[in-house]
Formats: C-alpha cells, sequence, structure tokens
C-alpha cells in the first residue's frame, strides 16, 4: 500500500484546500464586517476571497470528479482552464458531478433566491469587465455605475435580505425607535457626513443610526446564505474525495477534506459565529 504522504500530488492538493479553507473563511468574515462608514473596503476583501475561494473549491470536487471518471488519472492544465471562471456554471457542474458519483449528502444545494443573488454577484465582481475594476472604468466615465459591486450588492443581495429580515419585525420597530430618540438626544449638534453603499449621502443622526441598525441585520444573513453554499460545497468536497480515497486508491486526496470540516455546521453556528474558519 502506498504510504498517502509520499504521494507529490497530496501535498499540491492539500495546499490548494488549505488556500480554500482560508479564502473562503476570511471572505465570510468580512461579510460580518463590511458596513458604509469606515469598513466599506471589508465588501472588496469579501468579493475577492470569495469569488476566488469558491471558484477553487468547485475546481477541486471537478477535478476529482475528471479523476473518477478517467482511471485515477489527473486533469491537464488545458482541461482545468475549460472549466473557465464562471461561479454559476461551475456550481451547476459540481451539481451535475455529485449527482454522476450518486454522492451522498448531509447538506442539501441551498436554492434560495438571495443565495443566488449571492452568486451572481461574486460571478460578476470576478469578470474584470463587470466588476473588480469597477472603480477604474468610472474614472473615465463618472456615470458608468451599474457594475459598481457595492451598491450592486446593496440592491441586490441586501435589500432582499432586508425584506425577509427586518421589514415589518420587531426588529425594526426597535431600529427605528432608537434612530429617532438618538437624534433628538444629539442631532442638534452632531455633524454627519456619510456615503451609503448606493452613493446616497446621509447628513443627519437619524438617517445614519437607521442605516447602522440595518446594516447589523444585512451582516449577519448575508453571511449566512454565503455559508450555507460554502457548506453545501464543503459537503460534496468531503463525500466525493472520500470516495476517491477508500473506493477507488486515489490517496492524493486523503485527509484533505479536513480543512472543510469547519464549515459542515448546523445553521446556529452559521447564524451566530462571526469569525471563519472556526477556531477551537
Amino acid at each position: 500500500m502506498t504510504n498517502p504522504w509520499d504521494i507529490p500530488e497530496r501535498h499540491f492538493v492539500k495546499q490548494e484546500a488549505q488556500l480554500v479553507r482560508h479564502l473562503l473563511g476570511s471572505g465570510a468574515t468580512a461579510l460580518g464586517r463590511a458596513n458604509y462608514a469606515d469598513k466599506k473596503g471589508e465588501y472588496y476583501t469579501a468579493f475577492f476571497a470569495l469569488s476566488v475561494g469558491l471558484e477553487r473549491l468547485c475546481k477541486l470536487i471537478l477535478v476529482i470528479d475528471y479523476a473518477l471518471e478517467n482511471g485515477g488519472q489527473m486533469p491537464s492544465q488545458d482541461v482545468v482552464r475549460r472549466y473557465g471562471h464562471q461561479l454559476e456554471k461551475l456550481i451547476d457542474a459540481v451539481a451535475a458531478a455529485a449527482t454522476r458519483q450518486s454522492i451522498s449528502q448531509n447538506h442539501n444545494r441551498p436554492v434560495d433566491a438571495i443565495v443566488s443573488a449571492i452568486v451572481s454577484n461574486l460571478d460578476a465582481f470576478a469578470d474584470a469587465r463587470r466588476g473588480r475594476y469597477a472603480n477604474f472604468e468610472a474614472l473615465g466615465d463618472p456615470n458608468l455605475t451599474s457594475h459598481e459591486p457595492i451598491s450592486k450588492w446593496w440592491n441586490e443581495v441586501a435589500e432582499p435580505t432586508l425584506d425577509q429580515h427586518y421589514q415589518g419585525t420587531k426588529t425594526q420597530a426597535r431600529v427605528e425607535s432608537n434612530a429617532r430618540l438618538i437624534d433628538q438626544l444629539i442631532g442638534g449638534f452632531t455633524l454627519v457626513h456619510h456615503t451609503s453603499e448606493t452613493r446616497e449621502m446621509m447628513t443627519d443622526v437619524e438617517t445614519a443610526s437607521r442605516r447602522t441598525g440595518q446594516t447589523a441585520i444585512v451582516q449577519k444573513w448575508t453571511r449566512y446564505y454565503t455559508l450555507t453554499l460554502i457548506r453545501w460545497l464543503s459537503d460534496v468536497y468531503k463525500e466525493i474525495a472520500y470516495k476517491a480515497v477508500y473506493e477507488k486508491g486515489l490517496d492524493a486526496f486523503f485527509g484533505s477534506w479536513e480543512f472543510f470540516d469547519t464549515f459542515l455546521v448546523d445553521d446556529s453556528f452559521l447564524r451566530t459565529r462571526k469569525a471563519w474558519p472556526l477556531q477551537g
């Protein structure tokens, strides 16, 4: 029997798994920190880390699927390049691979509309023509706003999240009551000058306070929905890697699933834990 530690490919699989784990963890953590005031840059941290991390986790799964379909042979660089960079297509390919390999999953693929919007936004951000260079593009055309990642995220992800988890709730009543109260207390002598995620000026205490309360809801729930997608992909990876190792003897993937166990937790963790990957 071959010692897995003597297989050169295993070290590269391990390193890739470690990279992906921390990209996804840092991205999820950044989502829970991003706000309009002093941490707007965290949006970009999240978008970069999550778009790359999700792409690479999908490709790890597809590499295993290829090896299973081709007698243990690893895919060439040409094959990997053909997987492309579009998250929506990669995620669909992972779902097809899981079906093809008869993978038993403990967590189903999330189909919530908010998850779909998250994937669509990250997909757009990863495209240099539509997202990650939007600030530079706007320097030559200040009216070019349709591709601006943060406002796009707020309109397409945050607003539906607020519709579902904030509007008409006790939390909304509390946030708005507190915003009015703090405005009455300090609004007369407090200078406010902030720009929202959608580039609207906020110049009074009540508006800024209300947005701060809304942001807390967006932080919690967008992190949660993103983590449900990461959890499903981690589950697929673990099960397909298990199959590769224990049914087909492809020991290059031995133990690599352990790096994703941190995401295989129940909803209570996904909703409440703010720092990822989980420690201890």
